[in-house]
């Protein structure tokens, strides 16, 4: 329940709608099973709702074989729900029924509640406690005995007189959510137990299937006639089918669309962009961004870094009170990198095939024999996120600044091509670039404390913490103009010593590269000149953007500005606390459209985006 502004929870809610509870349904969940930004994001948002503005939440999602974890288990205080018993059947396109046997256990971390789904015989447990993540037919069988189950779960609760533990609004994340969160909506409506359904598009996957795959014969949703919104001022009596194959042309994310009350994403750009693109004016007058968060502190990870940096007796290390940025880069690059060379650190990214990860394990990597100003990537291994458009910059870079080192941290995909044709092309600088396919967390932490710049090339972002994380510790960000990008990162030449980064257009290599000199310039004066190295001043000549050029001839300390704007940006406007004063508001809107339909566009507008009215 929202707290008064007595208590510790600060409601920003103005207009009494009430909410106590929140089903919130997702695929990953950080500190759980994830394999990106979707489970930071689950994670993060549930956090704040709970801990900061007092609702119960409830996050669901397939236990990925996390519940056997006996870590996990202490960690989640895990129980197996052992009067709840999901069973039934499904039918194929074959006529074949196969049958399957699924139950829960169920938790509390962080004042978070949970509730992992696992299977209980060996043709059900194949697939739910299967610990890859993505992996085509796995995901989509996952995905339907989960919500399968969760259904079956809602019905448990109804019939065990456990009403209060249903929630007042169900939110569905992503599109691996939409079965789920229609079958359950669809259900309790059935029963009585009317709750409106938030469906958040994180990446669009323009998902086409057939209509069996949805229906009750597979994920449990029932070919019912029912009113359905199909613009802020038509509605039309349809089927479940009739919708999903005529209306929405077998696309699952469109369905979802339709179906939800309320549709969000991440970002103003992307949902006016891409997602209303998409979707078309199913949308308009019921939908809104609300941003991701980032809880990253500077002083928090420093202390943490330092301290392991110290249980570490490879390689030299920073003299204690001298600590300082290149005093870490110089042993992150020439000694740390090389100390580990798997996954450590409890970050469970459990995503990917057997053979993917097996791949990677026991794969040192090498230590540069030379230090250098750095450009730090993370993220997923995947056409998205540009890695390859970073390494065809490289040359472009290192013939300014040849001592230039690029480290990229990369989450590996199931693509063995992708990741060869990487890996060979990184291979062709082995003075200037490393691969880590792995999220070691020392390291990862480490590299985020140490670099001079963040590269972000991605072709789409629908917001991109991984920006967020980067600005957190004090790193620019020179990225894509494109999407959640260009609301998080503050372009220098447009905001002057505000400015959190470099904006580039997408796919153009020569503009990330002069983007990337004139930053790792930027930093080597400021460090120089913390130095007394009176001949910083030769550098600014070389740096190819000129505002840039003439923004540090002004001021020689323009990286250490740069740092304080960067972490100054995410504390002021990129906290999960504010992502959760959004939430907040698109659940009030939601709770309204479903109250007062007639009322439609009146309930939303003062907070509605400018372009969806």
């Amino acid at each position: 329940m929202l707290r008064s502004p007595a208590t510790k929870a600060k409601p920003t809610r103005q207009r009494g709608v009430k909410i106590d509870h929140v089903w919130m349904l997702s695929y990953e969940c950080a500190g759980i099973a994830q394999a990106g930004g979707l489970g930071e994001a689950v994670a993060g948002l549930a956090r704040t709702l709970s801990s900061d503005y007092g609702l119960r939440v409830t996050v669901l999602l397939p236990s990925h074989g996390r519940h056997s974890d006996p870590r996990l288990k202490e960690a989640y205080g895990l129980r197996e729900e052992t009067r709840f018993i999901g069973q039934g059947s499904r039918l194929g396109v074959n006529r074949v029924s196969y049958r399957f046997l699924s139950g829960v256990e169920t938790g509390v971390h962080n004042n978070v509640h949970f509730v992992l789904v696992k299977g209980l015989d060996a043709p059900t447990s194949h697939w739910l406690n299967n610990p890859v993540l993505y992996d085509h037919d796995l995901t989509f069988e996952k995905m339907a005995l989960f919500a399968r189950t969760v259904k079956l779960y809602s019905e448990y609760l109804l019939s065990m007189q456990r009403q209060t533990e249903l929630p007042d609004l169900v939110h569905a994340h992503d599109w691996h959510m939409v079965p789920a969160g229609v079958a359950l909506k669809q259900h309790l409506r059935d029963r009585g137990s009317p709750i409106p359904l938030v469906f958040t598009v994180h990446l669009l996957s323009h998902i086409t299937l057939p209509w069996h795959y949805g229906s009750e014969d597979w994920c449990g949703i029932k070919d019912l006639p029912h009113r359905v919104r199909l613009s802020q001022k038509r509605t039309r009596t349809l089927n479940s089918r009739q919708l999903w194959e005529g209306q929405c042309g077998n696309s699952l994310e469109r369905f979802g669309s339709y179906e939800a009350d309320y549709v969000t994403s991440v970002s103003e750009t992307y949902l006016t962009h891409d997602v209303l693109s998409y979707f078309g004016n199913v949308i308009k007058g019921k939908s809104g961004h609300v941003y991701n968060g980032c809880d990253w502190n500077y002083g928090s990870i420093e202390s943490a870094v330092l301290t392991e940096q110290q249980a570490v007796t490879v390689g030299p290390q920073p003299a204690v009170g001298s600590v300082n940025r290149w005093d870490l880069r110089r042993v992150l690059l020439t000694s740390a990198i090389a100390q580990r060379s798997g996954p450590e650190g409890g970050d469970n990214f459990t995503g990917f095939s057997a053979d993917t990860a097996n791949s990677r394990v026991g794969k040192s990597v090498e230590p540069f024999q030379s230090d250098g100003p750095l450009v730090l990537m993370t993220g997923r291994l995947s056409p998205q996120k540009g890695a390859d458009l970073l390494l065809d910059a490289v040359p472009i870079v290192t013939k300014a600044v040849p001592s230039a080192k690029f480290l990229l941290f990369l989450l590996p995909s199931n693509d063995q091509v992708q990741m060869k044709a990487i890996t060979a092309e990184a291979s062709s600088y082995p003075d200037n670039v490393r691969i880590i396919l792995a999220k070691n967390r020392p390291i990862y932490m480490m590299s985020h404390l140490s670099a001079d710049a963040y590269a972000m090339p991605s072709r789409s972002e629908p917001f991109g913490i991984s920006a967020l994380e980067a600005m957190a510790t004090g790193n620019p960000v020179v990225g894509s103009d494109i999407g959640g990008i260009r609301e998080t990162v503050a372009d220098l030449t447009t905001h002057n010593e505000a400015g959190t980064g470099i904006l580039f257009p997408v796919e153009d290599t020569k503009a990330l590269a002069d983007s990337l000199i004139s930053l790792l310039l930027v930093m080597q004066i400021d460090e120089q000149t913390q130095r007394g190295d009176l001949d910083s001043i030769d550098l600014s000549g070389r740096i190819p953007i000129k505002l840039v050029a003439e923004m540090v001839g002004r001021n020689p300390r323009l990286g250490t500005t740069i740092r304080e704007s960067c972490k100054y940006r995410v504390d002021q406007n990129f906290r999960w606390k504010n992502a959760g004063r959004m939430a907040l508001d698109r659940y009030e809107a939601t709770m309204n459209l479903a109250t007062r339909p007639s009322s439609l566009a009146k309930s939303i507008r003062e907070i509605a985006m400018p372009g969806l009215e």
